[in-house]
Parts: structure tokens; C-alpha cells; sequence
């Protein structure tokens, strides 16, 4: 836990030396939100906000072009004070990023998020995020009578069993 702090801390303190620094409000979390982040070199600090209505699964992965070095993207929860990297934030995954993009999914409640992507570009570079949101499934009716059916059926077995013996 200490560490994703030492993190967090060490990426807000490079945001004063920040070459290419921009802040995007998706909004509402639509199925796919993406953008793409281009940058001459130097300090990689880009925030992407969003809010979600209900409980859903969110798969995010970041990929990128050119010299990008050190790159890594966050997400966190909006913390009580509304407002996005500050000390009351609750990090969900840290992740790197450069070559091949990885999917990383998390379930999350409703409420407000956060990307922030960081990284180094020694020159020219690019690097697109994406993410996409899925209510979590719910259970159909059929589904808790199947189970209790079930559990009648196992029930039934038992009770004959200990009948018998």
C-alpha cells in the first residue's frame, strides 16, 4: 500500500515539471470512451474523468507510439472532497503501460472516477487510452428459483439419508 502512495505522491510532484499536462471529463461513462495523448517530449501527466450510474465492470487498457518510457496509468475514486488528486482519492490498480495494450477490468459502484496516465517521452510520441463499462449483470427470477430448487433437491437427499441410516 505504501508503495502505490510513494506513487501517487511522486506523480503529482512531477506534474510541476510537466510538459504535456491536459485534464478531460468524459462524463457520464458512455460503453467506450477513448482519447489519444500526443506529445513533442518530456513529462507525460494526463487525467480522464468519468462518473458511473450503476454498478459496472469497467476494462481499461492504454497502448502507445513512439519513445514512451516509465509509462504507467492509475485509476482511482474521486474522493469526499470532489475533487481529483488529493490525499482522500482511493486508488483501484496501477498499471504499465508501452507495447502490446493489456486489459485490466475492475468492478467498481456507482460513482465518480479517474484515469491518470503518466509517463516520459524522450520525443515525439502518442499513446491512446481506452475503457469500457458494463452494468454488472443481475440476477434473473429464474435463477434464485433454480438455486432454491436445488437447494430443496439436496435438502431432501440429506434428510432421507440420515432417515435410512
Amino acid at each position: 500500500m505504501k508503495l502505490k502512495s510513494i506513487a501517487a505522491a511522486s506523480v503529482v510532484a512531477l506534474t510541476a515539471l510537466s510538459s504535456h499536462a491536459a485534464s478531460t471529463d468524459w462524463g457520464q461513462h458512455d460503453l467506450l470512451e477513448s482519447a489519444l495523448g500526443l506529445t513533442a517530449g518530456g513529462v507525460i501527466f494526463d487525467t480522464f474523468s468519468f462518473s458511473l450510474a450503476v454498478q459496472s465492470d469497467v476494462a481499461s487498457s492504454v497502448s502507445s507510439l513512439g519513445a514512451v518510457g516509465a509509462g504507467t496509468y492509475s485509476l482511482f475514486a474521486v474522493g469526499a472532497d470532489g475533487v481529483l488528486g488529493t490525499a482522500d482519492d482511493i486508488g483501484f490498480g496501477a498499471w504499465n503501460f508501452g507495447g502490446a495494450p493489456t486489459v485490466h477490468t475492475v468492478s467498481l459502484a456507482a460513482g465518480n472516477y479517474y484515469y491518470a496516465v503518466f509517463g516520459l517521452a524522450s520525443g515525439a510520441a502518442a499513446y491512446s487510452i481506452n475503457s469500457a463499462a458494463a452494468a454488472a449483470p443481475v440476477p434473473e427470477p429464474e435463477t434464485y428459483a433454480l438455486l432454491g430448487a436445488g437447494l430443496g433437491v439436496i435438502g431432501f437427499v440429506v434428510s432421507r439419508r440420515r432417515r435410512e441410516a
